[in-house]
């Protein structure tokens, strides 16, 4: 069995938003070379306005919760046991989620790790946040660690990605921001931390920062590829009575029609064992998890602590024809993600309406009487959804092989564009939520498709932020190069 071996404030609107009916989604490298011709004036308003929404926020009064907000990379809703999956990936999780609240349809904004965080903690959209491969998060993005650092938090991370490391922006606001990563991956030379030391390290820090209320976040790395859980995990979802399935070993990081170059293990192609392997790291994971609310409560800290469990993205396990990978596509497989929150006994049970990665800072904030930004497009999550609402999610990898994708949801209904190719897909996930019948030429759909398309639209071309301007290029080593190259950021 291969193993990874060890080793303040809110922001405000910079920008009116504007309403475009255009069925076509806005030129955004236009609009950035635009954007360069108004950048000192654009960047001096922004730099200026930030942060005045906050300034007549007083100090929440009384007991503050902690709020802890645990992020585990490409980990599909599905293949837990709380949404429905029949393998035993999650027995830990699923307690927690008996005790809590769960969202059976939460979305991610993008299928890729930085884009998608960017969202989760600045409660924006990947199009105005501008965080796609290669970039930094924008100078004047202002993340949840910043405003709650200025409300009295103690505000710390544990990150296990090496693409979270310092230097992308996501250190912002953390008085403690613990990139170590002593582990390493065992098919690609690209430094991790498993989840035993992720899990070790949040403890300590818990331990020592307990003295005033507490924000942090983790981000645990497993189970994304390659899946190499520790020796007689993957065994227990292995059926030896299984025929095998042989896939195609692709050459590159694609997981397009086979198996990608970075999870391939010698010539092993039987797309049952790899499943299997992604569901023993789920496993393993959810071993550690289990160490640590044990902690939470020997600590004091769980009755009195709001706790968010989430995924970044998802992982595509044979949909559409695509293995083992994301970040190339807008399907359920790689946005749809598990959300289950706990606070005491405030939060409990199941809710069926679509919610969005995006909902979490207005909710957080909400909770701590705060007024969030009515920028915000997210929503209050202890309140039910209202129909017509509209999620979006987005790809902008900035790499000229994965081309611009939008997606969105409204009522069930699902529109994916192709931004370069100019094809739509269609899609009735309250029937088909896999994904498995395009219904784009389906005449019957065709007034809704036409309602949805002006609606993306107009909510590809908001821009409540203004920032682009100000964001700016990571200088990477040739090293670095080199370990980003190998996660298919870079050719």
């Amino acid at each position: 069995m291969i193993r990874r071996q060890p080793h303040p404030k809110p922001s405000i609107v910079t920008k009116a938003s504007h309403d475009n009916t255009s069925s076509t989604l806005p030129d955004h490298g236009a609009r950035r070379r635009m954007a360069k011709r108004v950048g000192l004036l654009t960047g001096l308003v922004a730099l200026m306005t930030l942060g005045l929404w906050a300034r007549g926020c007083a100090v929440p009064a009384g007991p503050r919760p902690n709020i802890i907000v645990i992020v585990v990379d490409t980990l599909r809703a599905d293949h837990l046991g709380c949404y429905g999956y029949q393998r035993s990936t999650s027995p830990n999780v699923d307690r927690f989620a008996a005790d809590a609240l769960l969202f059976e349809r939460c979305l991610s904004h993008a299928p890729e790790t930085r884009t998608s965080v960017a969202a989760i903690f600045s409660g924006f959209l990947p199009h105005e946040t501008y965080v796609p491969a290669l970039q930094r998060a924008p100078d004047g993005l202002e993340m949840l660690a910043e405003m709650l650092q200025s409300f009295g938090y103690q505000t710390l991370a544990v990150v296990s990605n090496y693409v979270l490391r310092r230097g992308y922006g996501f250190e912002q606001g953390f008085a403690v921001y613990d990139d170590k990563m002593d582990d390493f991956e065992t098919i690609r030379p690209v430094p991790e931390r498993i989840a035993e030391h992720t899990t070790g390290r949040a403890i300590e820090l818990l331990e020592q920062h307990r003295d005033k209320p507490v924000f942090m976040w983790i981000h645990y790395q497993d189970p994304h590829g390659p899946y190499t859980p520790p020796p007689g995990y993957a065994a227990q979802f292995r059926d030896p009575d299984q025929p095998p399935r042989l896939l195609k070993l692709n050459d590159n990081w694609t997981g397009a029609g086979g198996i990608p170059d970075y999870q391939q293990r010698d010539d092993n192609r039987d797309y049952h064992d790899y499943v299997a392997n992604y569901d023993g790291e789920i496993r393993y994971f959810d071993d550690h998890f289990k160490r640590l609310i044990d902690a939470l409560k020997s600590l004091g800290m769980y009755d009195d602590s709001l706790i968010v469990l989430t995924a970044d993205h998802g992982e595509g396990m044979g949909e559409q024809d695509y293995y083992f990978a994301h970040g190339e596509h807008l399907y359920a497989s790689q946005t749809h993600v598990p959300l289950i929150m706990k606070y005491g006994e405030m939060l409990k049970g199941r809710r069926s309406d679509f919610v969005q990665h995006a909902d979490l800072v207005p909710t957080i904030l909400r909770m701590l009487e705060l007024d969030p930004n009515p920028a915000y497009p997210g929503r209050d999550l202890r309140q039910p959804m209202p129909a017509g609402r509209s999620i979006v999610s987005e790809l902008h990898p900035g790499l000229p092989e994965r081309p611009t994708q939008y997606s969105i949801v409204v009522d069930g209904l699902k529109l994916i564009h192709g931004v370069d190719s100019k094809r739509y897909e269609f899609y009735n996930l309250a029937v088909d939520p896999y994904e498995t019948k395009d219904l784009s030429d389906n005449k019957t759909y065709a007034p809704r498709m036409g309602k949805l398309k002006k609606k993306l639209a107009r909510r590809a071309g908001e821009d409540r932020l203004g920032l682009r301007v100000e964001r700016r290029e990571v200088v990477l080593t040739d090293e670095e190069k080199r370990k980003m190259r190998s996660l298919g950021y870079t050719q």
